[in-house]
């Protein structure tokens, strides 16, 4: 469930070859993260989500993609949560949630 009471954040990242965003640790709190996109130019990119023990790894490949979670992923009390994706010339990287 999405906490009520936090700090929503939307971090945006563009970069040739990697971008990578990252919402940082946050003492005795969580990210919850509800929305990623992500887009590239190479084909067979991964998109990795992770929050310093769990990661989600996501084929992508050349172009775009968006996922909403149902259930937002819930990074570890105290950790940095982290996404990115690999490209050749451009690729891009978007996460949007909530810190409580």
């Amino acid at each position: 469930m999405l906490p009520t009471n936090g700090a929503i954040f939307n971090l945006v990242h563009t970069h040739a070859t990697a971008a990578t965003i990252a919402a940082a640790a946050t003492e005795g709190k969580s990210h919850y993260v509800t929305d990623i996109i992500v887009s590239s130019d190479k084909a067979g990119s991964v998109c990795t989500l992770t929050d310093g023990t769990t990661t989600i790894g996501f084929q992508v490949g050349a172009g775009n993609f968006g996922y909403q979670f149902k259930t937002p992923f819930k990074g570890a009390v105290g950790a940095a949560v982290t996404i990115a994706i690999d490209g050749t010339s451009v690729c891009k990287v978007n996460m949007c949630g909530v810190t409580a």
